[in-house]
């Protein structure tokens, strides 16, 4: 009686451990797809500027496959080591990514405050702009009120009347540098709180994977924050130049996809052409898809399947020139 009742409870703790096991795989499996499904837009936007990036990204991809026939097959075990390594892998991609991030906001925000200093100087309202005078007491474009016995000709501004919208724009200018460059402080200091997550652990002690989620999940964060501070920068570009999309009307006037009230950046003539690509991912939009479906009007589903790359038969398969398929996945 005594064995048959150790033998349940043994019976029994495997059976809750198994269990245990299984649920940690579905979890992890979960995050694992979370993570990688957030990262396909930056990477595909910016995959010729971090090719390696791009390059590692289809490796964990792979991986990730390979976690998953083990999951389906119920071999969870070998199915949660390899979603932890693949967690590893996405640790790494992320804490590149979120420097690329970084330092790519840099670029642009430098590239507002160059643009509006310019303006600040030329239209302070003690430049010749704002206090332009003719004679003693008559401004520009203004009429003498004093009776004169010659008719009094109206004179002609010495600067551009376009110009005048500097005057109340230079405000929201400078606020979205403001509100840039404070988002991109703040993500520079997350980026440094998760990578000073090892000080906090014992010595020789390995991090948790649930340490290493929290991780990802702050430069997740921190790509967020720069995506927030880029729009903030790109803003006051297109302030800058709010009359270049007045051709719009004309040249894309029967374009389904154009809207005015929320324009996409393949159609801003405001937005320069080296930050346009970072205007589309700041909406998670991916900036060479949207191009060729909105503005050169290809099908969506021939990108799709572009997309979907052919995989060849030996590899399908599993066989090599004169090798045979083993049928197992390789891990």
């Amino acid at each position: 009686m005594r064995k048959s009742t150790l033998l349940f409870g043994f019976m029994l703790a495997t059976a809750l451990g198994a269990e245990n096991v299984a649920e940690k795989a579905k979890y992890k499996r979960s995050e694992a797809l979370n993570q990688i499904v957030y990262l396909d837009v930056p990477l595909r936007n910016f995959s010729s500027e971090k090719p390696e990036l791009a390059k590692e990204f289809e490796e964990v991809k792979r991986r990730y496959a390979v976690a998953l026939s083990f999951f389906f097959e119920d071999n969870f075990v070998e199915s949660y080591k390899i979603f932890l390594d693949v967690q590893n892998s996405l640790e790494k991609l992320y804490e590149q990514l979120s420097l690329f991030y970084i330092d790519r906001t840099n670029v642009v925000l430098q590239q507002s405050v160059k643009e509006a200093t310019e303006i600040e100087i030329r239209f302070n309202r003690r430049a010749p702009f704002a206090t332009q005078k003719i004679g003693k007491k008559r401004e520009a474009g203004v009429r003498n009120t004093i009776p004169d016995k010659k008719e009094t000709k109206l004179e002609q501004r010495l600067y551009d009347p376009t110009d005048i919208h500097y005057l109340y724009d230079k405000k929201a200018m400078m606020d979205n540098i403001d509100y840039g460059y404070m988002q991109l402080g703040q993500a520079k200091v997350a980026r440094q709180k998760a990578m000073d997550l090892e000080k906090w652990l014992e010595k020789g002690k390995a991090m948790p994977p649930t340490m290493k989620k929290s991780r990802i999940e702050t430069y997740r964060a921190v790509i967020d924050l720069c995506r927030q501070a880029k729009i903030n920068g790109i803003m006051v570009m297109q302030l800058n130049r709010i009359y270049d999309n007045y051709e719009l009307q004309t040249k894309f006037k029967d374009n389904y996809f154009m809207r005015e009230k929320r324009l996409d950046p393949v159609f801003d003539f405001a937005i320069p052409d080296e930050y346009v690509k970072d205007a589309s991912d700041s909406r998670n939009a991916i900036h060479d898809h949207n191009e060729r479906i909105m503005v050169k009007g290809e099908d969506p589903a021939k990108i799709a399947r572009e997309d979907r790359k052919p995989i060849p038969k030996a590899q399908r398969f599993g066989t090599t020139a004169g090798g045979a398929s083993d049928n197992k996945p390789k891990p």
